[in-house]
């Protein structure tokens, strides 16, 4: 069983998709799931699902959602042996279920583990099972201010463990997995800066610095377009030290320059 929010909001039960109800059910399930095991307070989670423009009786709405919500995880329950419980706590509705249940915070939690090992094959592997967990543009079917922000704070994370899985690569020798996975993100994320830098830097391990080069020039030339500002310092520091030649190329399972960091917002193009 796993809810699913990298992507449209789904529940999954014994390989298939189970019914969680219209739209505005849906989005009363969220916060709890982002929140899980914490109580999500009554007022708040008004705000969450519905901004500034909440219907009258909204509290009666909300437990009309809750009501119909609990008797659809008693059924998943059920069925997929896992203990689910929403209740009311603290002047508000928690969720109690394993967190590894919802996508995100597996997600979440597969990269700390990723972070305590001390081989890089295996925190390679644990960072591509976490990313390999999204399914498209996280909570898709969503609209809302606070569903906006939230969409936004899960995409840079998406940003920051991309990043750090491409420094994994670099450190293995792997530069190529980095060029044809990037090629994907920029295309998908053209002002995040932290994977212009990584794509440059594998670039320049696989023995390619001219295409390094034209794709900093491109994206240079488009952030001060859209922004009037050159890119961040990390990004200038990481073209330079490409222009100085001190990017070695990669050579397998070999320990090389350590990888210029930094997640400033910025462009990134495809190459």
């Amino acid at each position: 069983m796993e809810f699913r929010i990298l992507g449209p909001v789904e529940l999954e039960v014994s390989g298939e998709i189970f019914g969680i109800g219209p739209l505005k059910q849906r989005s009363v399930l969220v916060p709890l799931l982002i929140d899980v095991r914490r109580p999500v307070m009554l007022d708040a989670l008004v705000g969450r699902v519905w901004d500034e423009s909440p219907p009258s009786e909204v509290r009666n709405v909300l437990y009309t959602y809750v009501t119909r919500l609990r008797r659809i995880l008693e059924v998943v329950e059920q069925r997929s042996g896992e203990k689910i419980e929403l209740r009311r706590q603290s002047g508000g509705y928690l969720l109690d279920v394993d967190p590894e249940l919802v996508d995100l915070h597996r997600f979440e939690n597969l990269m700390e583990r990723s972070r305590l090992v001390s081989d890089d094959t295996e925190r390679a592997r644990l960072q591509k099972q976490a990313l390999s967990l999204w399914r498209g543009t996280p909570l898709a079917d969503l609209r809302g201010g606070w569903f906006s922000r939230v969409r936004e704070w899960i995409e840079r994370r998406r940003l920051e463990a991309l990043s750090e899985w491409a420094r994994t690569e670099l450190r293995l020798g792997r530069p190529l997995t980095v060029i044809e996975e990037f090629g994907k993100v920029v295309t998908e994320q053209p002002f995040a800066e932290s994977i212009i830098e990584q794509l440059l830097l594998a670039l320049s391990h696989a023995g390619r610095p001219m295409e390094a080069l034209e794709l900093y020039a491109s994206a240079r030339r488009r952030i001060v377009d859209a922004i009037g500002a050159e890119p961040g310092p990390s990004l200038r520091r990481t073209h330079e030290a490409i222009l100085r030649e001190e990017i070695e190329i990669a050579r397998p399972a070999r320990t090389h320059q350590r990888v210029l960091t930094g997640l400033d917002e910025g462009l990134s193009v495809s190459p």
